[in-house]
């Protein structure tokens, strides 16, 4: 994690500066240090500590789940062993982070339902909250997505977001439709499906474990590492002795003060072990090599080792802090994948067709055996975000990350926009609720992102639009912690 950036803390606006009294800062060396409340300092010195920054991380997968064999019966507390001993819904495979998820139930898209292809129409509303305009290879958004709108206000000179894709952008039909533009013709943002173009541009600046690596960025990326090992004490040693001498500061003021700076000691060893965080370890460098070429899509199950890359190499990306939000498309709208699960065997159709409960594109069948084949690839599709919550959990990111998991659709045969399966995972923060499985009462997702958002960008700003339409304002109840 870049030094500066997780430690630098501006001064806040003015709305702010009236509800915080008697807080400071010391600076010195490019470093700022928010002090504690002190009751002997003058209203002048009022500044508001910033929060640490939080990274996003928006998945949406394809054609819908079977609901009955996917989340929990009941709402309530997620625990290990109580997730784990639901082994005939899919998400049982997720336990081991169960303390780390919020399951919500009973989110809807603003389209009350599909008025062109299910499929194009609900990809393009899955992260805009908005209306789809149009259908199949042409459908576009109404307005921009949440990935979008949080990197603008959170990346380093408004960097776009990283925008990934996991199926076949060549299948000549709907291809990358979450990530779009600004504006009222929501121009669809392309996506990399290739995961060694991100590494490629990540392997300069991580460390390779053993040692530091090449190239420029890679160079600077280790000085500044080496840097953060300084404690930023170090940088205000005068201004905090100076400050310690102020008779209006009482002795409970300057037990504070210690407290305080004990207190940043220990975030700072905490820092050094994110430092290590920042490293190839853990990746899948080989399978990475190998595309370094290109690659020709396959149907075969491709599509979840394409997608554990990608998982691998955002974790790796944000550890780096490379950059705070991306995207990854998880399926084609039509998705051609032929799944190796057992109820597939005899039957050797691709997912769309599964997803339809018939041998077809476009009409939709009641067959009981593509129904189970369906819940065993949503087991096998929760076992690639397993993998990729891992390598959260690995590089130490749960708590200053967001991932969202969801769905174009509800479900395969009716392309319900209602109910779509909502998975989050992290805490932004200490921002989310965790451990839980919560209804949100049948509400559109603007308010899932309303919620999402905020947390995203409170150390930047304060958040106080509604996002995309729907009805109601503000977050969803019982999200936030």
């Amino acid at each position: 994690m870049n030094p500066k950036i997780a430690m630098n803390l501006a001064p806040p606006s003015a709305a702010h500066r009236r509800g915080m009294n008697r807080r400071a800062f010391l600076r010195a060396g490019g470093v700022a240090i928010a002090l504690p409340f002190l009751e002997g300092l003058p209203l002048r010195s009022a500044w508001a500590a910033d929060n640490p920054p939080v990274f996003s991380l928006y998945i949406v997968a394809a054609c819908g789940v079977v609901g009955k064999k996917f989340f929990p019966d009941q709402t309530g507390q997620l625990t290990t062993d109580g997730l784990a001993a639901m082994t005939d819904k899919a998400t049982h495979v997720l336990a081991p982070h169960a303390s780390n998820l919020l399951f919500i139930r009973g989110i809807n898209f603003p389209m009350n339902g599909p008025t062109n292809c299910g499929h194009a129409q609900g990809l393009s509303q899955s992260l805009t909250a908005r209306p789809a305009q149009g259908g199949g290879r042409t459908v576009a958004s109404t307005g921009v997505s949440a990935d979008v709108v949080v990197a603008k206000l959170v990346n380093e000179g408004g960097a776009e977001p990283l925008t990934l894709y996991a199926g076949n952008l060549k299948n000549g039909y709907i291809a990358e439709r979450i990530s779009f533009k600004g504006g009222g013709s929501g121009q669809v943002r392309s996506a990399d499906d290739n995961p060694y173009t991100l590494y490629s541009k990540l392997v300069g600046l991580a460390s390779s474990g053993g040692g530091s690596s090449s190239g420029g960025s890679g160079a600077q990326a280790a000085e500044e590492l080496i840097r953060s090992r300084k404690s930023a004490n170090d940088f205000v040693r005068e201004e905090l002795n100076s400050l310690m001498r102020m008779s209006a500061l009482s002795s409970a003021d300057k037990h504070r003060l210690q407290q305080h700076f004990d207190a940043i000691r220990d975030a700072e060893v905490t820092m050094g072990e994110m430092a290590g965080a920042c490293s190839q370890a853990g990746l899948s460098t080989s399978e990475l090599d190998a595309l370094k070429s290109g690659f020709a899509f396959k149907t075969n199950g491709m599509i979840e080792d394409v997608a554990k890359l990608h998982l691998e190499l955002v974790a790796l990306a944000f550890a780096c802090n490379f950059n705070r939000v991306a995207t990854l498309q998880h399926g084609d709208g039509t998705d051609q994948t032929k799944y190796a699960v057992p109820s597939n065997e005899k039957l050797g159709w691709p997912f769309h067709h599964i997803s339809h409960r018939v041998q077809s594109d476009a009409s939709s069948g009641s067959n009981p055996t593509a129904e189970q084949a369906h819940a065993e690839i949503d087991v096998v599709r929760m076992q690639t975000l397993l993998h990729g919550l891992d390598q959260f959990k690995a590089r130490g990111l749960f708590d200053k990350s967001i991932i969202l998991w969801t769905n174009h659709v509800a479900d395969g045969p009716s392309h319900s926009f209602q109910n779509v399966p909502t998975i989050i995972a992290g805490d932004g923060g200490g921002y989310l609720k965790q451990g839980a499985y919560i209804d949100a009462g049948g509400v559109t997702n603007n308010r899932l992102f309303n919620g999402l958002i905020a947390a995203a960008v409170r150390d930047k700003t304060e958040w106080t639009e509604n996002f995309g339409e729907g009805k109601g304002s503000g977050p969803i109840d019982g999200m936030l912690a």
